[in-house]
């Protein structure tokens, strides 16, 4: 039988199978061959599993993703922090006020290089700002992705809202108190998400999601609400995201130019006459420093994987 994991509670699981809604856990034998917290099932996974009661079950296999949204855990173990699988659209949200930060755009972004997933920027509470054509534009100097100003009490900005989510499996993601469950609760049309009230001293709004959780629209489309994450940082990103940089590097001296401190690079050059933004190459460097760190770990997993494996048979 296969089902579709809807929420997780430590380490158990909430599957959605036709219309029922299953609480399980992993095999015996799953537990022997994973041990990372990315190998688990996440909110999106579809599984394999077996029934072992008449409201409980067993998952025995996860099907393979179709597009994954990580970011590095913040604990000290440093390990890949799976936000969503399976989805089709990424809504990155910032409010329009004082949460409003280019870095924190630019940290989101970071997240969602490549090409597995639509990702939009919705910039919320439009109805408590001025001059948003300002906050459009800054915006744009930072990514090409479309981008949407949105109020949770426009009709016509959900009605709009509503339109792109479709029949497609999205997730929210941004900074605690930007908004996400009131725009949600709002494509639900009920209250299903905990909301709360703005904190006037610093325009943020309060935390209120703790668990990841999927969510099915009458439209036959499916949100994914997260809490609000404090702080971003990719587990893997593609050099190849970085075009800009990449093309500068073309017209560099040496092939194996590493952009830091070689003779005729061009990354370099760019710097000091301020064709490339700073921010941008730093997060270019941080992006190369991970991938090899973390690509090193992925390798040393897989060798204890077949190890066991090997042992086991």
């Amino acid at each position: 039988m296969e089902g579709q994991v809807i929420a997780v509670y430590r380490e158990r699981y909430l599957v959605e199978y036709e219309s029922d809604k299953i609480f399980m856990e992993v095999s015996g034998r799953f537990q022997y061959i994973n041990y990372l917290k990315s190998d688990y099932p996440q909110v999106g996974d579809f599984v394999s599993f077996h029934l072992a009661g008449v409201d409980f079950g067993i998952i025995e296999q996860i099907k393979e993703r179709t597009s994954v949204l990580s970011r590095q855990d913040v604990g000290t173990v440093m390990e890949q922090q799976i936000l969503a699988v399976n989805i089709d659209i990424v809504f990155i949200c910032m409010s329009l006020n004082e949460d409003f930060n280019l870095r924190k755009l630019r940290n989101f972004l970071s997240i969602t290089y490549g090409d597995q997933y639509q990702v939009i920027i919705l910039l919320t509470k439009s109805d408590l700002c001025f001059d948003i054509e300002n906050y459009i534009s800054q915006v744009q100097g930072v990514t090409d992705h479309e981008i949407l100003s949105i109020s949770a009490f426009e009709e016509s900005d959900i009605n709009r809202l509503r339109q792109i989510v479709g029949n497609k499996t999205t997730v929210f993601i941004g900074s605690s108190g930007v908004g996400k469950s009131t725009l949600i609760n709002e494509l639900i049309g009920e209250q299903y998400l905990e909301t709360k009230s703005i904190r006037l001293k610093d325009a943020q709004g309060r935390h209120t999601t703790v668990n990841r959780e999927l969510i099915r629209l009458e439209s036959g489309g499916s949100v994914i609400d997260t809490p609000g994450i404090r702080i971003v940082s990719s587990y893997f990103v593609d050099e190849q995201n970085f075009e800009d940089i990449q093309a500068l590097s073309e017209g560099c001296m040496f092939n194996d130019c590493t952009h830091t401190v070689e003779p005729g690079c061009m990354v370099q050059k760019s710097l000091i006459d301020g064709t490339l933004d700073e921010e941008r190459y730093n997060q270019y460097r941080k992006a190369v420093r991970l991938n090899r760190f973390n690509q090193s770990r992925e390798k040393q997993r897989l060798r204890m994987l077949e190890k066991k494996l090997r042992k086991g048979r």
